[in-house]
């Protein structure tokens, strides 16, 4: 009676493990590696959204690829997000162009990350 009582416990372990071991895998899959401790991942980043702004969140820098993660989605040199092309990835922010801004976007500021508009026309 023992041994039936061990392996039915045994039995509904496995059972509970193999339901919730899949939701977990997606959990951290879902995880910004990138993301700074203490920052929720659940946050919603529309104060900084609201008039424009862009969120910078890591910039990485390898093998001569520059790549920065941008609202969450990761663009390298001269890709475009939006009406914007990126024309500068540097060690401290990302320098972005359209037709008639030019914005920085700096990382590690006190209270969050947000684009500043540098100038209004863009000199060729």
């Amino acid at each position: 009676m023992f041994k039936a009582h061990n392996n039915l416990f045994l039995a509904s372990s496995i059972i509970v493990v193999i339901t919730l071991l899949p939701s977990s895998i997606c959990q951290a899959a879902d995880t910004d590696p990138t993301r700074p401790f203490g920052v929720s991942g659940t946050g919603d980043n529309n104060a900084l959204k609201r008039d424009g702004g862009f969120v910078l969140s890591s910039i990485i820098h390898g093998d001569g690829i520059h790549t920065a993660v941008i609202n969450g989605k990761i663009y390298k040199m001269f890709d475009y997000i939006g009406e914007y092309r990126i024309t500068a990835i540097n060690s401290h922010s990302v320098i972005l162009r359209s037709k008639s801004k030019r914005l920085k976007i700096n990382i590690f500021k006190q209270k969050g990350f947000k684009s500043n508009v540098i100038e209004n026309t863009v000199a060729n």
